[in-house]
């Protein structure tokens, strides 16, 4: 047990700390990442380490500088990044559906896609002017003229012999064709085959004559399907021999233009994609003709034009261009701020038609950020990703694999009738994934694959130690902070208390806190503050107003409840003694801020047997933590007090106004106190607050939060008044952890407040009581005037008086069961074991 002084309460920063500080022009700026050697060290590996799995977790909380510490490193390794090749998708002539990857050096996608639209321009100008030279059109109208005299005789043949059998050939519209069909001719008149029936009954034509005609006509439809068979023979052949025609006539450009690109690229696939062009634009010279390439037979009516470009088929899609003078030079690192499926992987995006139905090609596959870093890094925070459908499954797979496959997720556009399968993408990307701790423990412990995949970690602290040295290195940070954001430049007492902040935020007077993202954020402040007060430096009172602020911001909530408790809404007592009842410590946080505020905690106890009761246990608002507080307190009485005899308890201890839920086991020793006074008989001097848990053996165990519940009870205690006894027990262990506010301090070191560190229950039981605990004898048992001595003597009684009770119950039951007058042996025999038994 120990009564710190003031000087034991917070950490000042020592002069000779600051004998580098000849003004802040005189600290050095730095580039280094202050604090995270280990973090360092693991993250140059991975950095480095270009094998399969090792792609890097960066672990640590918000604010250390994770995302400012990769980049960093990444600009001092200067990491050697084989430079991507450029990928481009085109066009699959054997299977639409699966577009063909084609993959060039750095620069050549680029040159190859102008390539490509310059073939075609060039093809779209040579092509039909070869046609239409004069050679080329003489021969091509021979060619048409005698097909078309063979055509003509066909069905002027046909005619002659249906002229000879009283038919004739018209031509007539059904729907949206026109197509021949076979009229007998009545009279000089040609009528349709039905209307033979209107005849016979004008009498215009007798029923054998009708029936001799419409077997004809059936004989001569046969016919007609035979010389229309042979009229589209003719045609074919016709239109094959005009494409031999015009194949011959531009093959000669074509074949010249098509080596010189075959010349230029060497790659196997690149020339055997080509060949497929050639072929395609051979097979499709009317295309290019500018003249619509006749229908085979007979055409439908009101069909009309299709409007799509047809060259779009030879366009070629640069994914990504690598040519570019940036990305030739440079290491690709890419940081995903929204890690979507589509942003990551890429998508194939689809469009509505004029038919009002969904429809894509390869023109419309599009590069994500997996592709950009393709050969350097890509940074992504982990929550982020693992929030979005199929993403992290798709990644798993892209990393095992190390080929990157282009789709949709599953659900978006289910409906659409065309599933591109573009051929999948070799690629080497480093993942760097920023998440916390306990996000990295969760998915090693329950995602299988993923300790495959993510082999290095690094994990980044919080705090880092406190020292000369140190120091030096923080106020480096500092300063750079300040050129670099142009704020004004700290004064020595200005360095001094932003490091004392520091300290304070890591909670512990031998560490300082490397959270840089919210000390610089105090650092910004108080250069506000300063601007405020038209100062040339940042000194100490602008930083302390900087820390006020920030608090004052965010303390509506302690406002209210301190506000409660003065009210006597919230019942808190800071004077007086009483029984059973002790002021417990809570620490309430939102955000980043947190504040401590007393709790009342009560205990009763009475003669029974139903042992120690958690009452916020019973009304469902105790977590399992606070649960256990509770057994080890059961734990506790039985070594201390039943060792020689049984314990017969009934108590219960309570969280008073406590509506929302108690966890955590820092107040098992306040409960512990409570109930230990409850038994003694005891007063508890209520000006003392307690916090700080227990194990089975008594000793006192260290707690979290422990600026924050004294500073909260000190606050109480000086809205009602100071009375110069008022004070806080807190564990030995937590006395290295003291970063109180200056007026707690000043408070101590007037003896206004005290605060007192203990190692075990019996320290803290006479401070609170004013009585020493006691030790035992060898018997066991407790001097008599000492707190256990008490609390052994009420325990005794209370067994005694149960036993009393149950003796005199059983004899009235047994009066119930007389008969004649004569009670049961049995029973009586039973009675009297059972009084032995419980005097031992």
């Amino acid at each position: 047990m120990k009564k710190l002084t003031a000087k034991d309460l917070r950490w000042g920063c020592p002069n000779n700390f600051l004998n580098f500080f000849k003004g802040a022009e005189g600290i050095p700026s730095t580039n280094m990442i202050v604090g995270q050697d280990r973090a360092l060290k693991a993250l140059d590996m991975g950095l480095k380490l270009f094998k399969p799995g090792y792609n890097i977790f960066v672990a640590g909380m918000s604010g250390t500088g994770r995302i400012t510490t990769i980049k960093r490193v990444l600009e001092q390794i200067h990491p050697e990044c084989k430079v991507p090749p450029d990928r481009c998708y085109v066009y699959n002539f054997a299977e639409p559906s699966q577009p063909v990857l084609l993959i060039f050096k750095s620069g050549e996608g680029r040159t190859f896609r102008d390539d490509m639209k310059e073939l075609i321009r060039v093809l779209r100008v040579e092509i039909p002017k070869a046609l239409d030279s004069t050679n080329v059109t003489k021969e091509k109208d021979l060619l048409i003229e005698r097909y078309q005299r063979q055509e003509k005789k066909v069905f002027e043949e046909f005619a002659e012999t249906l002229k000879k059998d009283g038919f004739a050939l018209v031509q007539i519209q059904e729907g949206g064709y026109i197509s021949p069909s076979i009229f007998p001719i009545v009279g000089e008149e040609a009528v349709s085959i039905d209307y033979l029936d209107n005849l016979v009954k004008e009498g215009k034509m007798t029923k054998d004559e009708k029936e001799k005609k419409v077997a004809k006509h059936k004989v001569l439809s046969k016919e007609l399907k035979r010389v229309l068979t042979s009229a589209r023979s003719i045609g074919r052949e016709m239109h094959q021999s005009l494409d031999r025609l015009m194949q011959r006539s531009t093959s000669m450009i074509l074949d010249g233009l098509m080596e010189d690109l075959r010349n230029r690229y060497s790659d196997k696939k690149v020339r055997k994609y080509l060949l497929h062009v050639k072929n395609h634009i051979l097979k499709n010279i009317d295309i290019f003709s500018g003249k619509e390439k006749k229908e085979e037979g007979f055409i439908l009516l009101g069909a009309g034009k299709q409007t799509e470009d047809p060259f779009w088929i030879y366009e070629v899609n640069l994914l990504l261009d690598q040519g570019h003078e940036d990305s030739a030079q440079k290491c690709p690192i890419v940081e995903e701020h929204n890690p979507s499926y589509t942003n990551l992987f890429g998508a194939i995006e689809h469009h509505v038609t004029a038919g009002g139905s969904w429809t894509t090609d390869f023109r419309n596959i599009k590069a994500g950020s997996m592709l950009k870093a393709d050969g350097g890094y890509l940074i992504v925070n982990a929550l982020d990703l693992l929030r979005r459908p199929f993403v992290w499954d798709q990644l798993k797979s892209v990393l095992k694999t190390e080929k990157l496959v282009i789709q949709q997720p599953e659900h978006y556009f289910s409906l659409a009738p065309l599933a591109l399968k573009p051929e999948p993408i070799e690629i080497n990307v480093k993942v760097i994934m920023i998440g916390s701790s306990w996000l990295y423990a969760m998915l090693y412990s329950w995602e299988e694959e993923f300790s495959k995949i993510f082999k290095v970690l690094s994990d980044f602290g919080t705090t880092m130690d406190l020292s000369k040295n140190s120091v030096k290195q923080y106020s480096s940070v500092l300063k750079t902070v300040c050129e670099r954001g142009k704020l004004l430049p700290l004064s020595k007492d200005g360095l001094a208390e932003m490091l004392e902040y520091g300290v304070e935020e890591a909670e512990d007077r031998s560490r300082i806190s490397t959270r840089f993202a919210y000390i610089t954020d105090i650092l910004r402040e108080s250069n506000y503050w300063a601007g405020v007060d038209k100062a040339k430096k940042i000194s100490r009172k602008h930083v302390e107003k900087a820390i006020e602020a920030r608090k004052d911001q965010h303390g509506l909530t302690e406002e209210r409840v301190q506000r409660m408790i003065d009210e006597g809404i919230i019942l808190i007592d800071t004077k007086g003694k009483r029984v059973g009842q002790v002021n417990g410590l809570s620490v309430y946080s939102l955000g980043h801020t947190s504040f401590g505020k007393p709790t009342r905690i009560t205990a009763t106890t009475g003669v029974g047997k139903s042992g120690l009761m958690n009452i916020e246990r019973e009304s469902k608002l105790s977590g399992p933590t606070h649960d256990k507080g509770i057994l080890i307190l059961s734990g506790y009485l039985r070594q201390k007090y039943a060792q020689n005899m049984p314990i017969n308890l009934s108590a219960s201890i309570c969280f008073e106004q406590s509506y929302g839920g108690v966890d955590g086991d820092s107040a098992s020793s306040t409960e512990l106190y409570a109930l230990l006074s409850s038994l003694a008989g005891l007063p508890i001097d209520q000006g003392i607050a307690v916090t700080g848990s227990i194990n089975q053996m008594g000793d006192i165990q260290p707690i979290g939060g422990v600026n924050e519940k004294i500073e909260g009870f000190f606050d109480v205690c000086k809205s009602k008044g100071l009375t110069g006894k008022q004070g806080v027990i807190v564990p030995v262990q937590n006395a290295q952890h003291l970063m109180l506010r200056k007026d707690v301090v000043k408070a101590v070191a007037q003896n206004k407040f005290h605060i007192y560190t203990v190692n075990n229950v019996d320290e803290g039981i006479q401070i609170l009581t004013g009585k020493g605990a006691g030790s035992a004898k060898k018997d066991g048992k407790y001097p008599p005037n000492t707190v256990h001595g008490m609390v052994m003597k009420r325990l005794v009684n209370m067994s005694h008086a149960l036993n009393e009770f149950e003796s005199k119950k059983e004899d009235n039951d047994d009066d119930k069961k007389t008969k004649g007058g004569k009670k049961i042996k049995k029973k009586a025999k039973n009675k009297k074991a059972k009084k032995v038994k419980s005097r031992h």
